[in-house]
């Protein structure tokens, strides 16, 4: 069994300015690729609401390409929503809201990892890489 997989932030932004026949061009570009050929990665897809869900990490164990059982220490997630959603995992707290993705390393593997929303509920995409 296998892996192969990207994690990319990209931003990029530019502010130019032209007075008294100078012209000024301030940028900032934040760039990462990592690419994956080793590790572990769950992908759970679903609905939340205010009650939220909790997913335990270090605990999780699901099946791999071969019907093995895996678990995984988590090191970075993704997350996706097309509505407000929240996910928190020890420390770090992020939201995704109109399909933003939310990327975050996980420097001391969280117990759990929960998904929730202000209000209503939400669909959402959360990626889990460990080893």
């Amino acid at each position: 069994m296998s892996i192969r997989g990207r994690i990319a932030v990209d931003v990029q932004f530019a502010d130019d300015d032209a007075s008294d026949g100078a012209k000024s061009l301030k940028t900032i570009t934040l760039q990462d690729a990592s690419e994956y050929t080793t590790g572990k990665v769950a992908v759970a897809i679903g609905t939340v609401g205010t009650a939220g869900v909790t997913f335990m990490p270090s605990g999780l164990a699901y099946r791999d390409a071969a019907g093995q059982t895996v678990s995984m220490t988590l090191t970075r997630l993704a997350m996706q929503s097309p509505t407000l959603c929240r996910v928190s995992a020890g420390a770090l707290t992020g939201w995704s809201l109109n399909g933003q993705p939310v990327v975050a390393n996980v420097t001391a593997s969280p117990s759990t990892v929960s998904l929730t929303t202000t209000a209503g509920t939400a669909s959402y995409t959360l990626v889990l890489y460990g080893t």
